[in-house]
């Protein structure tokens, strides 16, 4: 006879459990960004004010991706303990990295609108380039919540990996790309508390990619987890 905790329904409870209380905290780490996306419309005019918001985004997500990779292996954690170690830990690498990206996706966001009004040529390039910014964010996270890699590192580790991966790449570009669409479109409060679920499917799908890497690091003398 199976004991509770072994049972379905317990192992589905826990998990729900796990994905509230993690985005939970996500949403409170990021709460100015969800003010300004719920209050202020999503307009060019308003860029800046967004862009300010964002800044202090880039801590919680690497904390998101470390505890949903650690459900992944694991299947046991506690959300609260290591959703803030985390974000503790990871905190000036994120910044750094994360200052860097914000500012790329954001000029880019800039030149995508004033090419498109002009009817500029480059336009499809610039939104080419967004696309690239995002395949190398989905790896880059991951990698900073497992490795100790430099920026410069980071960057071009990213770049390698996915098309070293490039099933994985797509399949989890493909569903960050429908899940920003779907909450755009139709912002609810019910949207917020399935992004931890978004991550934990990213992170299930790089199994076999950070694995790889991970094997390759260590090779190389570098700190991995």
């Amino acid at each position: 006879m199976k004991s509770i905790i072994d049972r379905p329904i317990y192992i589905i409870m826990k998990y729900v459990y796990y994905f509230l209380v993690t985005n939970f905290y996500f949403v409170l780490c990021n709460s100015l960004f969800f003010l300004v996306f719920y209050l202020a419309d999503f307009t060019f005019e308003n860029i800046l004010l967004f862009f300010i918001a964002s800044i202090p985004m880039g801590p919680s997500i690497t904390a998101l991706f470390s505890t949903m990779g650690k459900l992944v292996r694991e299947k046991e954690m506690n959300p609260t303990s290591e959703y803030f170690k985390a974000y503790k830990a990871n905190f000036f690498i994120t910044m750094k990295y994360w200052m860097i990206q914000l500012s790329i996706i954001f000029i880019l966001l800039i030149d995508v609108h004033y090419s498109t009004s002009n009817d500029n040529i480059l336009s499809p390039f610039f939104l080419i380039l967004l696309l690239i910014c995002l395949f190398i964010m989905l790896y880059a996270f991951p990698i900073i919540s497992r490795f100790e890699v430099k920026i410069k590192s980071l960057f071009i580790i990213s770049i390698y990996s996915n098309f070293k991966f490039l099933k994985a790449s797509l399949v989890n570009i493909t569903s960050l790309i429908a899940f920003a669409i779907i909450s755009i479109n139709f912002p609810s409060i019910s949207s917020l508390f399935s992004i931890s679920l978004l991550v934990y499917f990213i992170m299930y799908n790089l199994r076999e990619p950070l694995e790889r890497l991970k094997v390759e690091l260590s090779e190389n003398g570098a700190n991995v987890a």
